[in-house]
């Protein structure tokens, strides 16, 4: 079966010389959770962002749906992009805006300019916004500032916005890390929902193995930018645990 992402042989090496990625070959197939695992600073964020070319490798190849998309530039990679959704740790949401204007934010790339610019959106967009909402379960919030919600309502708002680009896949860098056990499993139950019902491609950082094993159809995991597991997350050994995590394995194992 011919991979949906191809990172092949890829090395991120940063202006400060820290080398975040270092030859890693990763392959992410159509309809799977792929989460991606490792202590803070082992290169997963970086490696979501070459999927999505917010990061750009030094060396290696990044294919997308069998198209080499390395260094693409201009309206190209503006293309690329608008086919790969992102949610991020911090929300990155207008709090002084409605949950509503949030979400239609995300239609950005599919609008004129000047509508965007004055908050111009047809209904029929407006309509997809709340059918995302309802989605992840906010529909009845829409007319709400975002300030006035919950961090994981707010990581929801999110979702729905990136369902806007009508992405074939979906990045979610460390979603839940700064949400509390309970609220990280309401917020992954969505995930996973437009994983199976949708057959939405996930690819997810994550920090705790509990919640990996819970989710994830398959995991890769680095160290200090170097792939070192590949595979089920049943398949994570107490060594390779250590491996990947070292003197934090309790911690992370716990949670």
């Amino acid at each position: 079966m011919r991979a949906q992402i191809e990172l092949l042989g890829v090395t991120k090496r940063y202006p400060n010389g820290v080398e975040a990625l270092r030859n890693v070959t990763v392959r992410v197939y159509r309809g799977e959770f792929l989460a991606v695992i490792g202590l803070s600073g082992s290169g997963k964020s970086t490696l979501l962002r070459c999927i999505n070319r917010l990061v750009e490798p030094s060396e290696g190849r990044v294919y997308f749906e069998g198209e080499d998309v390395t260094h693409l530039r201009g309206e190209a990679l503006r293309r690329h992009r608008q086919r790969i959704g992102m949610v991020f740790q911090q929300f990155n949401l207008i709090e002084r805006r409605s949950v509503l204007e949030n979400v239609l934010v995300g239609a950005l790339g599919r609008v004129p300019v000047w509508r965007s610019l004055l908050g111009n959106f047809s209904a029929e967009l407006v309509q997809e916004a709340l059918h995302n909402l309802e989605i992840v379960g906010l529909a009845e919030k829409a007319a709400e500032p975002v300030r006035a919600l919950s961090g994981g309502q707010k990581q929801r708002v999110a979702i729905a916005r990136a369902l806007m680009q009508r992405p074939q896949v979906l990045l979610a860098d460390e979603p839940v890390a700064s949400l509390d056990p309970a609220t990280a499993h309401s917020v992954l139950r969505y995930l996973e929902q437009l994983n199976r019902e949708h057959g939405l491609t996930i690819v997810c950082s994550l920090h705790f193995l509990s919640l990996v094993r819970r989710y994830a159809s398959r995991v890769v995991a680095l160290r200090t930018g170097e792939l070192v597991f590949e595979g089920a997350a049943e398949e994570i050994t107490p060594e390779r645990f250590r491996h990947i995590y070292g003197e934090e394995a309790e911690e992370v194992e716990l949670r």
